[in-house]
């Protein structure tokens, strides 16, 4: 599938906007807990190899994209493209690339057709770049920083292998607002090992303080081949027990309450009006076309990535590719009806409001509890969600055992 097709499929079944996802897979130093798609200690040849792929990748998907719009202008299709209302630029560590190569990305990124407001958000860690680019990401159209931080204590973000201290956290902060950026989410842990109900509250006053517009507060989540995964299985590491970790993220939802911070997501917290635009469309399925190394997309009625492997990927979009991108579309799922209905249940019931009874009947043409009445009834009984004629959302000790919930929608 080429992405002048993927945009005709997603102009097709959606007309409000859609976003776009581009990954840059390199970072400083890998965290232990990390088992993203991302590369550390590859060298600028590399870098320059990969930018150079991915705006091309960019270009043509940006052309194709105007060539669509001036198609149905000229025939009078009744398609209309969609503009694209979210940027999220991921990894890895966007900012481990250096400062000329990610503006070339950020230039790539204008030819599209953005929509007004466009919300484009950039993930950093701190000084992974020279502090004095934020001011040009922002003048390119960058408006949102993602500012990994993860922990306050450095004893912390140095047994985690994060390559920077909580004092450099503190500089990129001002010279984000220096630079004009003041929409900063930064991302928190809890659950790490060793860490206390005291570290972790120290963590949520002090990121607090510097008040910014949005905090995502995460449990550690041990996963496979990865160095926490083996340190844990050779008993080098132990996490807090489940009753701390639960303890901790009751706090988090009761600190940042009390800050003036909306809890909208399981994870996620918001100043009025600051939630990631991004991240809501992809809770509430609307499609994002992803580019770059093994970037994931959704067209509202597939799902597919691009492959992983970097060869392949050079190969197609390099500098001799001719962009053929049929032969890097990897692991396409089409969705079934009921697995369009699974979705909508396990991704919107991440949203503290919940899953829309009326939103679920125009996207269906079917009841919600006609669809899964004996499974709500059953999570009810267990005070695992709370359902109205208007919405089903989970309740406090739903959110505690959220992944139960989901189970039951697969």
């Amino acid at each position: 599938m080429k992405s002048r097709q993927d945009m005709e499929a997603i102009a097709s079944n959606n007309n409000q906007g859609m976003g776009l996802y581009i990954h840059i897979p390199f970072c400083v130093s890998k965290c232990m807990y990390c088992d993203f798609l991302s590369f550390e200690g590859l060298g600028a040849g590399i870098h320059e190899q990969y930018v150079r792929a991915l705006t091309k990748e960019l270009r043509q998907t940006a052309e194709w994209q105007a060539n669509l719009k001036q198609h149905n202008t000229a025939t009078g299709s009744s398609v209309v493209l969609p503009r694209i209302d979210t940027v999220y630029i991921g990894g890895g560590t966007p900012t481990a690339l250096s400062s000329p190569l990610l503006c070339e990305i950020l230039q790539e990124v204008q030819r599209f057709n953005l929509a007004y407001g466009v919300e484009i958000t950039l993930e950093m860690n701190p000084i992974t770049n020279p502090l004095s680019a934020l001011a040009d990401y922002a003048r390119i159209g960058v408006n949102r920083l993602s500012i990994g931080l993860q922990a306050w204590q450095d004893l912390f973000l140095r047994g985690l292998r994060r390559a920077h201290t909580s004092a450099e956290f503190i500089e990129t902060m001002q010279a984000a607002r220096d630079a004009g950026i003041n929409n900063i989410n930064v991302d928190l842990m809890f659950g790490l090992p060793l860490q206390s109900l005291w570290h972790w509250r120290e963590s949520i006053t002090q990121v607090v303080a510097h008040s910014p517009a949005h905090i995502s507060a995460y449990s550690l989540t041990p996963a496979e081949d990865t160095p926490l995964w083996d340190a844990m299985a050779a008993g080098k590491i132990n996490l807090p027990c489940e009753s701390t970790d639960r303890a901790m993220y009751h706090d988090a939802i009761k600190m940042l309450g009390a800050a003036g911070y909306e809890h909208y997501e399981l994870s996620n917290f918001a100043k009025p009006g600051r939630e990631s635009r991004h991240n809501i469309d992809c809770w509430i399925r609307e499609p994002y076309l992803g580019l770059g190394l093994g970037a994931h997309s959704f067209d509202g009625e597939r799902r597919w990535r691009n492959a992983s492997d970097m060869g392949r990927y050079l190969d197609v979009w390099g500098a001799s590719g001719e962009g053929e991108e049929t032969c890097i579309r990897e692991d396409v799922e089409v969705l079934s009806r009921r697995d369009a209905m699974a979705e909508t249940m396990f991704l919107g019931l991440r949203m503290i409001k919940g899953v829309s009874t009326q939103k679920f009947f125009q996207d269906f043409g079917q009841q919600l509890t006609d669809c899964y009445g004996q499974e709500l009834e059953m999570l009810v009984a267990k005070g695992l969600i709370v359902c109205t004629p208007e919405r089903v959302a989970l309740t406090p000790l739903g959110m505690d055992l959220a992944n139960q919930v989901f189970e039951v929608f697969l």
